[in-house]
């Protein structure tokens, strides 16, 4: 049975132990969630069972084992699927939602169709107030009858109707360390050149050399990600080796296949 009136939060997750006790915490703060829709990547941690022991009377949780298989909108579009109720609110496990937020989530109306918020990147302990990471929104709240998740990576989600952006926010902490920061940026590219090589895109070596210089540019000096000091040179850098990886896998991939 649909329920109207309340939220199912979207939660996909591989090996998030630590990050379930955060959202514990404010998870206890939004009663207008009654529902975790949890697709898991095959964890070998005890992040599953975490997620269970979270359920009560007031709260229903709905865990599945799915192998991503590099697709990050096919996992959250079947994890849609699951949900009993039409209000899916999304946030990835490295994220929390502010105060403001929750408080706005606890008084939703549920009218409207897609709601978007802006997102506060943290960057080796400092937030980043500059560079491509600064102002972003991302639609997190929508009603799930109108529409669907689509690309692998970085997905995103259509829908025909009204967007409303708001200036609440979510808080992302994504990167504990360099280690972890260039290790998902060599994954991400991965999927990202595979992805780009499926829709028959085609690169050669003026974009391989010109394209990372210019996000590197964009990044430090017009949008100011030098004033971040350390953290925004080392995004800065981070986001051109980024888009210096896809373009060199994609051009291995129509090299070799």
């Amino acid at each position: 049975m649909v329920n109207s009136n309340k939220i199912s939060l979207l939660y996909l997750t591989k090996n998030e132990s630590e990050n379930v006790d955060v959202l514990q915490e404010w998870l206890s703060l939004c009663p207008a969630i009654n529902e975790i829709v949890n697709i898991d990547d095959n964890s070998t941690d005890d992040t599953v069972e975490k997620l269970k022991k979270l359920e009560s009377k007031d709260l229903k949780v709905i865990s599945k084992s799915r192998g991503l298989d590099n697709d990050f909108s096919s996992q959250r579009n079947f994890g849609i699927s699951l949900a009993t109720n039409n209000w899916i609110f999304w946030i990835d496990p490295d994220e929390t939602p502010s105060e403001e937020l929750l408080n706005f989530i606890n008084n939703f109306d549920f009218q409207g169709s897609n709601y978007s918020f802006f997102r506060n990147d943290y960057f080796l302990g400092k937030i980043l107030m500059h560079g491509e990471n600064r102002h972003q929104r991302f639609l997190r709240l929508f009603n799930k009858k109108n529409g669907s998740f689509f690309g692998k990576v970085h997905e995103v989600w259509k829908s025909s109707c009204c967007h409303i952006r708001l200036a609440y926010t979510i808080n992302h902490f994504p990167h504990q360390n360099l280690n972890e920061f260039f290790s998902k940026i060599n994954y991400y590219s991965s999927i990202r050149a595979q992805e780009l090589f499926d829709r028959q895109k085609r690169t050669n070596i003026f974009e391989i050399v010109i394209y990372p210089l210019a996000k590197f540019f964009v990044n430090y000096i017009f949008k100011l990600g030098f004033i971040d000091g350390l953290p925004g040179i080392i995004m800065a850098l981070g986001m051109s080796f980024h888009s210096f990886l896809v373009r060199s896998k994609l051009w291995h991939l129509q090299s070799t296949k």
